[in-house]
């Protein structure tokens, strides 16, 4: 049996330098019914030529033309995919050798499961030096996972039919479109239906170029908004709120749709916790200010609280 049908996007623009690595490992797997589509912006680096010395591969099919940035090039594809089983994959990154089957055989293992997610290897150089591995962070509930504010992209794969639900990733982001669909997907359905898995699944590469590198404020502003936007729909108190944000051209305003187990109290204890952590090396009395929040919140009295109340008591 081939198993489920995997469909990869990779959006691209001014990448011919990597993104025929990108593409031999995804063509390179062993999966049997893979489905890969490759969206360019209308590059003119020789991406094109490129993607034409692929063409009589029939797991493979491209479109070059002008588009509104990442964002919207990987809703594109996903309205093009015919697959079960759904990711993107950037133009310097590549998958790690039989990341598609391993994937594939948990879904199967597993048919309840939205998402699967491995680890991805950190890597900068030629030839790759590996400096990190990093795995999607779940904690104890939905509701805890959303403030870590990190999401494992490369690695995370999802039934496309939880993707198109959710409505694609939002087009008025550039940074932290992969967080912000992970949010939305654990304010409406939670993490029940996550797998972890231990294996190596995707190869993320560190360069001058890249939007890690060269947008960090970018993301940090991004991330900012998706926060004020969650609490703008869970008419959270003022003091949660971000309306600076609301002043960047950028900036639109969405509605969160919260599942039925959405628990709000535990949610904003969660997120007046990651505020304590934030601030409580450089500004202890606002760490103080935002931990003074947290007992309003499940879970109440813990020994965190209790032990940080305490550390900065004494700054």
């Amino acid at each position: 049996m081939p198993g489920p049908r995997i469909s990869i996007i990779t959006p691209t623009y001014q990448q011919a330098s990597t993104i025929r690595e990108t593409i031999e490992s995804v063509l390179g797997q062993d999966h049997a019914d893979l489905e890969y589509w490759v969206l360019d912006g209308g590059s003119t680096d020789g991406t094109v030529e490129i993607l034409r010395s692929y063409e009589s591969d029939p797991r493979f099919h491209w479109v070059s033309e002008p588009d509104q940035g990442q964002s919207d090039a990987i809703n594109k594809g996903l309205a093009r995919c015919t697959g079960e089983i759904f990711n993107w994959l950037n133009s310097d990154d590549y998958l790690e050798p039989g990341a598609l089957r391993r994937v594939a055989e948990a879904f199967e293992k597993n048919p309840g499961l939205d998402i699967v997610s491995g680890r991805t290897a950190e890597f900068r150089g030629d030839p790759p030096e590996i400096f990190n591995r990093i795995q999607l962070q779940l904690r104890a509930t939905a509701e805890q996972s959303i403030p870590v504010g990190v999401f494992c992209q490369p690695s995370t794969f999802w039934r496309t039919e939880i993707v198109r639900a959710l409505g694609g990733v939002d087009t008025s982001l550039h940074y932290v479109m992969d967080w912000n669909l992970w949010v939305r997907y654990l304010a409406r359905y939670g993490q029940e239906n996550v797998r972890l898995i231990d294996d190596l699944l995707a190869h993320y590469r560190h360069h001058a170029a890249a939007k890690t590198s060269t947008g960090s404020s970018k993301f940090y502003d991004e991330a900012k908004g998706v926060f004020h936007n969650l609490h703008l729909s869970l008419h959270a108190p003022e003091a949660f709120l971000l309306p600076e944000v609301e002043t960047s051209p950028s900036w639109k305003r969405h509605r969160f749709e919260l599942g039925p187990e959405f628990d709000r109290e535990r949610y904003l204890g969660s997120y007046a916790e990651r505020m304590v952590r934030t601030y409580r090396k450089n500004d202890p009395a606002l760490a103080r200010a935002w931990l003074g929040r947290t007992w309003g919140y499940k879970p109440g009295v813990t020994p965190w609280r209790v032990k940080m109340w305490l550390r900065l008591l004494l700054k």
